[in-house]
């Protein structure tokens, strides 16, 4: 029964270590994502990095205690999903992030918020272009899950998280076309 417990404390220690390395990638994920919207491509770079080697120590302990490390997968996603768009305007395959299959449709499908919000940022700053450009990419997000019906226990959340990217397209969709450019003060 030693051994048995010995096994148990070792086991219980990692679980512990995953909780602990999950919680920091979901921090840093939620800095690297203000940073994003902020503009500060060098803060977003550091941070980014970070999240990087965050997830990358994740997945050296986290084998047996996937379900806890699920949200940092995720949230790596949904980070590096907006820093690809924003960079090179379009979204990244599940083979550029390494990801997994679940961790890469749930971090996907909540990039729709992150896009909605660079979409009104764009209508405020009067480029209807570039909004229609992300509302374009969430719109294709949420398209490419539609046909997907799985039970909640393999893909926790997600039928959720569709329906509320549909309605954040439908917001989006409905500011853009009431969204009119003022017209420039003569000067």
């Amino acid at each position: 029964m030693e051994d048995v417990e010995k096994r148990l404390v070792k086991m219980d220690g990692r679980r512990e270590r995953t909780l602990a390395i999950s919680r920091e990638a979901v921090r840093l994920a939620g800095k690297a994502i203000t940073m994003m919207h902020a503009r500060e491509k060098g803060k977003t770079d550091e941070l980014m990095e970070k999240l990087g080697s965050t997830i990358k120590e994740l997945s050296g302990v986290e084998k047996g205690f996937e379900y806890n490390s699920l949200q940092a997968h995720q949230e790596y996603v949904e980070a590096c999903v907006l820093q690809h768009v924003m960079v090179y305007n379009k979204i990244p395959t599940i083979a550029q992030l390494k990801e997994g299959d679940v961790a890469y449709l749930l971090g996907l499908l909540d990039a729709v918020g992150e896009l909605k919000r660079e979409a009104f940022q764009e209508m405020m700053a009067e480029n209807p272009g570039k909004a229609r450009g992300y509302y374009n990419l969430m719109t294709e997000i949420y398209d490419s899950t539609l046909q997907m019906r799985f039970a909640s226990s393999m893909l926790p959340d997600f039928r959720k998280k569709q329906d509320s990217a549909r309605i954040q397209i439908e917001n989006t969709g409905r500011e853009l076309l009431s969204f009119r450019v003022p017209p420039r003060e003569a000067h």
